[in-house]
């Protein structure tokens, strides 16, 4: 697949790109920093791959607008279409493709997908992706991991590298099962089984201890039991004699109100609301009565307003007519309207037309109206040409007047702008030549100069001032230093002398050092003291000397300001006001210079446009003299105005329209005169039937039409209102009648019911019946306040014991000794409930011992541990296992790899490593059995990764990576590889280098984007014939001035000095490194490059070549000496390996298939065997990994 070109519609900061016609070889982008490279570069993966969230929030929405996305144009194969990603759907949208044929047929992302090559954007991103930050990444680290990550790539890193899930794999074993040193899971599942089983014993035999508490608790039990009887009964005696001392006061008010209660029984018992029932009767009559009073006056009141309503029956009979002329009273006064409009109409034309006549004889000067008639249409045309001809002189001598005014008018205003910058500068003094006042200027901008200078030195003389003090102050060393200092002198000059002058010293055999350490610390606080005091010294004898030579300074600031104030004019102000004043006087005399040219030019065109003005006036008075010739041959006035007859043609054909007009109005006047006559007969024919007409001064007369009508009209409403009103009433009646009646009758009702209650009652009146009613109410509340008493003296008793027993107690005999029966229950129970309390105290113990036996669930938990234990410790043991076979399996799947796919790709990267050094490292290999690259120089030498330097690194890195690439287009994946700043570490030569290799690279049918911000490289690329592009400049344009390209020096050829070390230091060992049979010294190489300076360019490019000394350190490997035939070793399952004997192999082969058991890897259903000659390894090459169990703890 090859890009073609590139058009972005809205992405990041740009909008509307587009790049076509792109190289399907090497592209190489410049631009500079903040260009939007990285942008062009995540739009190409956007339209790929989609828009992922990351994506999202950094570029979209577009800043300069835009739909988000664009279109790139593809070929694969035979295939060439344009794949277009549009994301406007939604934040959570990845963008819809569609793809475009040339014959513009449009489709999904299939052929998108069929491009990539089942290739995702992980893949990608690690394959044919290389960044600045992968390089930045591979400078970062260390030697030995720079050396394992190189040694991934050779091992594959389309989404996970095999290297790392066998590392992974590993260190799962490693944790199941290690040696006793390390901790590890099986081992700790075992100590904790040991640890479980003893407790499970200890606890057992705990457990029996648990039966024997169990007999004594029981027979507490049952002496609880009795004593509990026996308490129960002395409760029981206490409590009833309690109770019946508690209720005797009630008992006694209970037998009293028993007696009074006899003495009102045996009268007629009333209903407790007879009283309430013959009130409420009482209520009810007086109710209805006074409710019948009410309606038979509303009744009353209703007749008497009836008969003051008034009606009239002739109007209520011709309503019906009255009703018909009322509709008619909007077209009655539309007629009235109507004849008053067509009236005046007719007198306004009327008038119009006598008004005409009268104006149009006056402005032809005829002496009556009448003579209009004797002037033709065919005068009137004769007359037009001249007409024509006055107009036309009349606008040629407007026209010149004006051109005249403009023109004065600007040739006043130069004036006035000469004589204004003249009148200004002779105002201030200032001269009227240029070059005076230009020089007036230089001097003032000169002794404004001198003063700032002078200002300035003032203040840095203030400043030195202030700095000579502080230092003068720092002259004597602070008091707290100074005891610090006299304490570390004085304690080293014990320390000395408590070894001197001690023999026993109580220091020991560390005595000497101790002096030694007094005596240094002595020395070092005499020493301190001395720099610091002479330190201080100079800084301010330094000051002193900066004050002097500024005083200096300032004194001939002051003499030249002197010399320049002697040769300015002595005027008071100040400079700055007076520099001001001169540079504006100064730009007025520039200005004033091109305004007389001005002034002169406006003179000559007044003087030319005062000559048009006279010869415009000439031709006027000229055709102003035929005109009234003409005039005076049709017999009209020389003093006639031609525009005034022009108007009187256009007007004098509209004196016979109004006429007509005039006319027509007096005859449609008439007839609505005589319509309105006729309605205005009806209306008073009808007024004087009903006997309406309206009265004036009480007088019957004749009305106006409209006054009558509506008088009319609105007695018809009245007499309506009033029949309703009327009817209204007559109803109204009724109703109050019939309730009345119900009123009535109710009345009649209650009052035989209230009789009733009399004689049941056995009551000849209302008050007897009530006395009765208050003696029963009397004994009814004595019978309540017995039943209140009786319901405490129950709830007192409860169900403790029957009312009869306490009867009993209260009789008149027992009552007197029932104080003395409850003390002796009392003491009784006391007694009984101390017994109770022993018994349950000992049956407390032994129960709280026999519990705590009972919660302990220890053993159970324990036995279940140990189940979940044993459980994980065969789950472990089974996951082991899983991993030893999957170990090995990868083991063979690894071994055979490196035997015929790693060989392809490092012999690849050993042909780009050896272009991209010069031929300086010659091949890149890996030996037996060993997870490490090496890489072999001109000298045969073989060296680790670990000892090169960054630069040899990056170029090992772009070497594997071209090759990963190379081995992808091979089988049929073959996508653009983009390059991101890759060479922004090397030096011009190897960049260089690298540019041919990337253009070599790409003539074998592959596509290369390059982009960087470096325009030397962009320029190495243009040498070569690249397709180079500079990236537009996304503010708007393309960068218009290119800098010329930096001519690049080649380096002087490299001297190398090799320096033998003569002790050899113990060299770092790193796990799974080949060993050495031989130990050599370590050379250290010491490489010095001298590179000529580079010719000065401006500050945006970079400035190389440069010189530079390189240091380079390595530790030569040993080629190990090669075995003719290597054995292969086939695995089972269950059995110990077998040896079988494979085909020879050369010597000196890049890799062997080894058994490593020491390899592990992650638990899988099955192990199954991946044929390597029939199987896409850069697809599956992580099958292992992907095939998790369900059967993981």
């Amino acid at each position: 697949m090859k890009l073609t070109d590139l058009d972005i519609d809205g992405f990041g900061v740009w909008h509307d790109l587009k790049l076509a016609n792109l190289s399907p070889r090497v592209t190489a982008f410049y631009g500079a920093n903040e260009a939007g490279k990285t942008t062009v570069m995540q739009f190409i993966r956007t339209v790929l791959y989609g828009v992922t969230p990351e994506r999202r929030k950094r570029y979209l929405p577009p800043l300069d607008g835009g739909r988000p996305g664009g279109t790139l144009g593809v070929i694969e194969g035979d295939n060439r279409f344009h794949a277009n990603r549009i994301a406007d759907r939604g934040d959570d949208d990845v963008g819809r493709v569609v793809c475009t044929t040339p014959d513009g047929a449009t489709s999904g992302d299939r052929l998108l997908r069929d491009a990539l090559g089942d290739i995702d954007e992980t893949a990608y991103t690690n394959i044919f992706a290389v960044g600045l930050d992968e390089i930045q990444e591979l400078g970062t680290l260390s030697g030995t991991k720079a050396a394992e990550w190189l040694y991934r790539l050779t091992s594959g890193i389309d989404r996970v590298s095999l290297y790392d899930v066998m590392l992974d794999l590993r260190s799962n074993r490693t944790s199941l099962l290690a040696d006793r040193s390390v901790t590890s899971r099986i081992p700790e599942l075992e100590a904790t089984r040991d640890q479980l089983v003893a407790d499970i014993d200890r606890l057992r035999q705990r457990n029996r201890s648990w039966s024997s508490l169990a007999v004594r608790i029981a027979e507490l039990d049952e002496q609880i039991a009795a004593a509990e009887r026996e308490v129960r009964k002395c409760e029981h005696r206490a409590r009833t004699a309690e109770i019946a001392v508690g209720i005797k006061d009630n008992w006694r008010k209970r037998e009293q109100l028993d007696l009074q209660l006899a003495q009102l029984a045996g009268r007629v018992k009333l209903p407790e609301d007879a009283v309430d029932r013959l009130n409420e009767l009482s209520a009810k009559i007086e109710k209805h009565q006074r409710q019948a009073d009410i309606l038979q006056g509303q009744r009353q009141q209703l007749k008497e307003e009836s008969e003051r309503l008034g009606i009239n029956e002739l109007l209520v009979n011709c309503s019906c007519r009255i009703d018909a002329l009322g509709e008619q009273r909007d077209w009655l006064q539309s007629l009235e309207r109507q004849r008053e409009d067509l009236e005046r109409e007719a007198r306004q034309f009327e008038s119009r037309v006598a008004s005409e006549q009268k104006r149009l004889a006056d402005v032809l000067g005829l002496a009556e109206a009448r003579h209009l008639r004797e002037i033709t249409e065919t005068d009137l045309e004769n007359l037009q040409p001249q007409i024509d001809a006055l107009r036309a002189a009349q606008k040629r001598l407007d026209a010149a007047q004006r051109n005249l005014d403009s023109l004065t008018e600007n040739e006043r205003s130069l004036k006035t702008q000469i004589d204004t910058a003249i009148i200004g500068g002779e105002q201030h003094g200032l001269p009227m030549d240029l070059q005076e006042a230009s020089d007036l200027v230089a001097q003032l901008r000169k002794r404004m100069q001198v003063e700032q200078r002078l200002e300035q030195a003032r203040q840095h003389e203030l400043e030195l001032e202030q700095q000579g003090h502080e230092l003068l102050d720092d002259q004597v060393m602070p008091l707290w230093m100074f005891g610090w200092l006299f304490a570390t002198f004085v304690l080293g000059a014990l320390m000395l002398g408590i070894w001197v002058l001690v023999p026993d010293a109580p220091f020991g055999k560390y005595g000497g050092l101790i002096a030694l350490l007094g005596v240094g610390a002595a020395a070092f606080a005499w020493i301190f003291k001395y720099f610091t005091e002479d330190s201080a010294a100079e800084r301010l004898d330094a000051c002193q000397r900066q004050m002097d030579t500024l005083a200096r300074q300032i004194a001939e600031t002051e003499r030249e300001k002197e010399a320049v104030d002697a040769e300015l004019p002595m005027t008071d102000g100040s400079v700055l006001l007076r520099l001001q004043a001169a540079e504006r006087h100064l730009a007025e005399l520039e200005n004033v210079l091109p305004v007389e040219a001005q002034r002169k030019q406006a003179g000559s065109a007044v003087a030319d446009a005062e000559a048009r003005v006279r010869q415009a006036q000439h031709d006027l008075n000229q055709e102003t003299k035929q005109w009234q010739a003409k005039v005076a041959a049709l017999g009209m006035p020389e003093t006639l105005d031609a525009h005034k007859l022009a108007s009187v043609a256009e007007r004098f054909a509209t004196l016979g329209e109004l006429e007509a007009r005039g006319k027509h109005r007096r005859e449609d006047a008439a007839a609505r005169q005589r319509e309105y006559d006729t309605l205005l007969r009806r209306v008073h024919d009808l007024a004087e039937e009903t006997g309406c007409l309206c009265e004036l001064d009480g007088d019957e007369a004749e009305a106006d039409a409209l006054a009558q009508l509506d008088h009319l009209v609105s007695e018809r409403r009245k007499q309506a209102s009033a029949l309703q009103r009327r009817d209204e009433l007559r109803e109204k009646a009724k109703e109050l009648k019939a309730e009345e009646g119900k009123h009535r009758e109710s009345i009649g009702g209650l009052k035989r019911r209230r009789t009733a209650l009399f004689t049941g009652a056995g009551c000849a009146d209302e008050q007897e019946f009530r006395m009765l009613a208050a003696d029963q109410h009397q004994a009814r509340m004595m019978a309540n306040q017995r039943d209140s008493i009786t319901r405490e003296i129950l709830a007192a008793i409860g169900k403790h014991e029957p009312e009869e027993v306490f009867a009993e107690l209260l009789s008149p005999e027992a009552i007197g000794i029932l104080e003395t029966s409850w003390e002796s229950a009392t003491a009784q129970l006391d007694g009984a409930q101390e017994r109770l309390k022993e018994f349950a105290q000992q049956r407390g113990v032994l129960k709280r011992e026999q519990q705590a036996i009972e919660e302990d669930r220890s053993l159970a938990e324990r036995q279940l541990d140990l189940g979940i234990v044993e459980q994980q410790l065969a789950a472990a043991r089974r996951s082991w296992r899983e991993h030893a076979v999957v170990s090995r399996m990868l083991e063979r799947i690894r071994a055979d790899y490196e035997a015929h796919r790693q060989p392809e790709t490092l012999a690849e990267a050993s042909k780009y490593m050896s272009d991209l050094t010069g031929g300086r490292y010659t091949r890149v290999w890996t030996p037996l059995a060993n997870d490490i690259l090496l890489v072999e120089n001109s000298e045969g030498e073989s060296l680790p990764v670990d000892v090169l330097s960054r630069g040899t690194r990056e170029q090992l890195f772009l070497s594997v990576r071209l090759a990963l690439v190379a081995t992808f287009a091979r089988r049929g994946v073959n996508l653009p590889m983009v390059l991101d700043d890759v060479l922004v570490n090397c030096d011009a030569g190897r960049a260089k280098r690298a540019a041919d290799v990337l253009t070599r690279f790409a003539a074998g049918g592959r596509q290369v984007l390059v982009f960087s911000c470096h325009e030397h490289i962009w320029e190495m690329f243009k040498a070569l014939d690249a397709d180079c592009r500079r990236l537009p400049n996304r503010r708007g344009g393309v960068v218009i001035a290119e800098p010329e390209p930096v001519a690049i020096v080649e380096p002087e050829p490299i001297i190398e000095e090799i320096e033998v070390v003569a002790e050899e230091p113990a060299p770092k060992r790193k796990k799974r490194r080949p060993k050495q049979r031989t130990a050599k010294p370590v050379v250290e190489e010491i490489v010095e490059e001298i590179v000529e300076p580079a010719v000065e360019e401006p500050v945006d490019f970079y400035e190389y070549p440069f010189v530079e000394r390189l240091v380079e350190e390595r530790v030569p490997v040993p080629a190990e000496p090669m075995e003719a035939q290597t054995a292969v070793f086939d695995y089972t399952f269950d059995s110990q390996p077998v040896e079988s004997v494979a085909e020879p192999i050369a010597p000196g082969a890049l890799a062997y298939i080894v058994a490593g058991d020491e390899y592990e890897d992650r638990p899988v259903d099955q192990a199954g065997y991946l044929d390597w000659d029939d199987h896409d390894f850069a697809h599956d090459e992580l099958a292992g990994y992907e095939m998790r169990s369900e059967r993981r703890a």
